[in-house]
């Protein structure tokens, strides 16, 4: 545990957790579009403002991400864009953590749900204690203090700002591989979503 909290993440840790944050903030997007209770009030304004912000995440990440921007030559190359990704998505993340308070206040409102315990649908328990009980991928309190996802988040930047090195590659023909399944696999699941999420054209 040691050894991994001294190296920095690589590219397949980022991507994954890329995804959580895209699975998590889609849920947000879509509450604020349609909130659950008719009884809960919160100014229409209000409510597409936060949208707003939270779709702009939500693009900025997957343009970050978009499959036709990575390289498809040499090992040096895809090392290089790794990092571009990398670096973006550090202020990405960075920015992400910023708005999970509010984004988990604003939740646990509309939704009728605490974030600790006894959330009141399988929609909020996912969003907030993680999908099958991986609490690691729940928004929580919003607050890294509180663990979950704003304290993997947290560690995952801190772990990049370290002196550790990187897990080197081992072969050319691997990690493209790697790379070009997951960001496959990640543009399919997303790329709908983000047309739709909040009335996206």
């Amino acid at each position: 545990m040691a050894d991994l909290e001294r190296q920095k993440p690589d590219i397949d840790e980022w991507l994954h957790w890329a995804q959580v944050v895209i699975d998590r903030l889609t849920t947000c997007v879509h509450t604020y579009v349609k909130p659950p209770h008719e009884d809960i009030f919160m100014r229409e304004s209000e409510l597409q403002q936060k949208n707003f912000q939270t779709v702009d995440l939500l693009r900025r990440i997957h343009a970050l991400i978009d499959e036709s921007e990575r390289p498809s030559d040499t090992v040096e190359e895809l090392e290089q864009h790794g990092e571009r990704v990398i670096a973006g998505l550090s202020l990405l993340f960075a920015e992400t953590l910023k708005h999970l308070p509010q984004l988990s206040t604003d939740m646990q409102k509309l939704m009728k749900s605490p974030w600790h315990s006894k959330c009141s649908t399988r929609l909020a328990e996912e969003l907030f204690r993680g999908p099958l009980g991986n609490e690691l991928e729940g928004i929580g309190s919003g607050h890294p203090e509180h663990g979950r996802l704003p304290g993997v988040l947290q560690t995952l930047l801190e772990r990049e700002r370290s002196e550790g090195a990187r897990t080197a590659r081992k072969t050319a023909g691997e990690p493209q591989r790697q790379f070009n399944e997951l960001t496959r696999r990640w543009n399919e699941r997303n790329n709908e979503r983000l047309r739709s999420g909040g009335g996206i054209n």
